[in-house]
């Protein structure tokens, strides 16, 4: 036995009571805490970063109201039916082209929830509420991930994380199944070794997932993988009962739990149908939309920096695997291909991998870090070793805190060209332009476009029904195909659906819509004989047909581009970037380039900082024959971005039509110094015969 010493000193100085000690204890001095002092770092430093990840998130999620102008007023209108009826809508309901097309609602509890709570605060705390269910499913997770020993690696993966779920911060139904995936990953991993009570509260979290959000599927599958996981870890105790014929108890329960939790899906109103929605919701899906797109496909077409995030996390999570090839955690390993394999497909499955990845890819550091501890010995003793730990957490401290101020001063959306803003706005958005409609009585049929549909649902209906809204799959797959989209780009078409099937007596479109079709109606309308525009704001524009019935509302508000330089001037006198920008991009499209310079102007007088508003201006002067200010403007859009390889092109023909082909050619190789394979600069040297061009 063991003389009355301390347990943790117990056999390390001192011999058996027995014998005769071995050696004088040595007395334990206190232990002190310095910043370079090995693993003993301070608990407030740790706090401090955890805020400061956390506030960073936080500020990103706190911006205005944009999801207004998209889904969310349909979803608040949705709400309210289901409230006062208390039946959820199977049909299309909200248009007069299929208002009969079945439609299976898979979030009617989530607008439920978001109509009962704007009753009571608002679109101003949907925010808040928002942003905290967010920051809540963050925190579980990373609290699961957090380790205190290795709190660099764990705060970067967080960081790594955060990026990726800041692709989708709107109000949306999703945001529920975001806090359910992180739920269920906390309650798998505390019942991973002995099962415990909470592990059945996932019976119910599930029948509340399926009716929030389809994303539900995916609490099922992390059920099956969590399954065959602990199957793996326990592959000898279940084989040596099987041969008893006995049933190893652990897995027993996790089966029971998979066929409960299978069968809480069937609990919704639409039963099995609803529980294998997400098999078949893309079978009757016939508009293409920016978030069900590919990453890679994205990064052709505009900057986002999730899908930077994106590839710095398919590079980590490969480097740690590889790390431990002989330790890998099977359900970590499937559910990051999973989430991996998703976000490859569509961005919007982005931030579920965000919160996959903190517990994977701070497992994986753990586990090959402990493994090979033998080898960082000489590390461990190092004295620079708390220097350079210092250093990194200051270069993390440096980048939240810049990350927190360009955000609370709105500067990284300025220099993004986003739209939102941080606070707790609630932009205008449609709501002058449908005001404008019920002020004047303007009847329809309506045509509205894709983007518009659903603010129009929470506006108009029951009293005006929409042309289309934002859900492809309550359309048939044929109704984009042949009708919507043809509409917009063939006039024939258009005349026939316009005049003759929908007798179409009001166009109400969303000027900011970026598809190839939306643009080209656009110019169709600016000068489409027998259609008069009546209103236009930074957001919407609409045309009214010249017809009896609106003779007196084109008698008094018709606009051409004669006079709609006094219409828009309260626009431009307003200090708002944004407005003057949608504006200049409207004028651009329908061909009005006085009107788009006059907008564009303004915006650069807003924020000189925006290269591309640089970069159109200088294309129009172009337009314009004025080759000084074209030239002046495009040199801008260079010194602001020295690899606009776009500025670089304009710059290099304007060049060559004034006859300066020494600067042109000049202009065209640094494209090619830039991006050696430009086909377009290749073709202009060729055209020169300095370079032979092959396609």
């Amino acid at each position: 036995m063991f003389q009355l010493i301390p347990k943790e000193h117990r056999g390390k100085y001192f011999a058996p009571a027995t014998e005769k000690p071995v050696s004088e204890p040595k007395k334990i001095k206190t232990r002190k805490i310095y910043l370079a002092a090995g693993n003993f770092w301070p608990a407030f430093l740790r706090r401090l970063m955890v805020f400061f990840v956390l506030a960073t998130l936080a500020v990103f999620l706190i911006h205005s109201a944009s999801a207004v102008n998209q889904d969310l007023g349909r979803h608040l209108k949705v709400g309210e039916i289901i409230w006062q009826t208390k039946q959820v809508p199977s049909t299309n309901l909200f248009s007069y082209t299929n208002s009969d097309w079945p439609f299976i609602n898979h979030h009617w509890l989530s607008e439920v929830i978001y109509y009962l709570l704007s009753l009571a605060i608002g679109i101003k705390g949907l925010i808040i509420f928002n942003a905290l269910i967010i920051l809540a499913a963050f925190a579980l997770v990373w609290r699961l991930a957090w380790r205190k020993d290795y709190f660099i690696a764990s705060t970067l993966a967080a960081m790594l994380g955060a990026g990726l779920i800041l692709e989708r911060t709107d109000i949306r139904p999703e945001t529920f199944g975001l806090l359910l995936l992180a739920l269920f990953l906390v309650i798998l991993a505390k019942n991973k070794e002995k099962i415990s009570w909470h592990f059945w509260l996932l019976i119910p979290l599930e029948l509340l997932w399926v009716n929030l959000h389809i994303s539900f599927i995916y609490g099922l599958v992390l059920i099956f993988f969590f399954f065959l996981d602990r199957l793996w870890s326990r592959r000898r105790a279940v084989y040596l009962l099987a041969r008893q014929k006995k049933l190893e108890r652990y897995m027993a329960q996790v089966v029971l739990l998979g066929l409960l939790a299978g069968a809480a899906a069937l609990v919704n109103p639409n039963a099995w149908r609803g529980a294998l929605y997400p098999l078949y919701i893309f079978g009757n899906y016939g508009y293409t939309i920016v978030e069900n797109q590919s990453p890679f496909f994205l990064a052709k077409l505009m900057s986002n920096p999730t899908i930077i995030f994106f590839k710095v996390s398919l590079l980590a999570l490969a480097i740690a695997f590889l790390m431990n090839l002989g330790r890998l955690r099977l359900f970590y390993l499937l559910s990051a291909l999973l989430l991996v394999g998703m976000s490859w497909g569509a961005i919007r499955n982005f931030p579920l991998l965000g919160l996959i990845i903190l517990p994977v890819l701070t497992d994986n550091f753990v586990s090959w870090r402990e493994h090979f501890s033998r080898y960082f010995v000489k590390w461990e003793g190092r004295r620079w070793r708390g220097a350079l730990r210092l250093l990194t957490i200051a270069v993390i401290f440096v980048i939240l805190s810049t990350s927190i101020y360009a955000v609370a001063t709105n500067r990284f959306y300025r220099d993004s060209l986003k739209p939102e803003q941080f606070g707790l706005g609630v932009p205008v958005g449609a709501g002058a332009a449908v005001d404008f409609l019920k002020q004047n009585k303007i009847v329809g049929p309506m045509f509205n476009n894709f983007d518009i549909g659903s603010y129009l649902i929470w506006r108009l209906y029951p009293e005006q029904l929409v042309f289309v809204d934002g859900r492809p799959e309550a359309y048939p797959m044929d109704f984009f195909q042949s009708i919507y989209i043809p509409m917009q780009t063939d006039n024939a078409v258009w005349q026939k659906y316009a005049d003759e099937v929908y007798k179409i007596n009001l166009v109400f479109f969303a000027h900011t819509d970026g598809t190839p079709w939306g643009q080209e109606f656009l110019r169709q309308m600016a000068q489409r004989k027998g259609w008069a525009m009546v209103y236009l704001d930074p957001t919407v524009v609409i045309w009214a047909r010249d017809n009896a019935v609106n003779q007196d509302l084109i008698s008094r508000f018709a606009l051409s581009e004669n006079n709609l330089g006094q219409s828009i001037a309260k626009y431009l006198v307003a200090n708002n970037f944004f407005d003057a920008v949608r504006l200049g991009s409207f004028f651009q499209v329908v061909g009005f380039n006085d009107l788009a310079l006059q907008s564009f102007d303004r915006a650069l007088q807003l924020n000189q900082d925006a290269k591309q508003i640089w970069f159109i201006s200088g294309t129009l002067y172009s337009l314009k024959n004025q080759a000084g200010q074209a030239e002046a403007y495009l040199k801008k859009a260079i010194e602001l971005d020295q690899g606009y390889i776009d500025a670089y092109l304009s710059l290099g023909k304007i060049y060559y039509e004034q006859g300066n082909f020494s600067e042109a050619r000049r202009a065209w190789q640094r494209v090619l110094e830039i991006e050696p394979g430009n086909e377009a600069a290749r073709a202009y040297l060729d055209n020169m015969g300095l370079i032979p061009f092959k396609k």
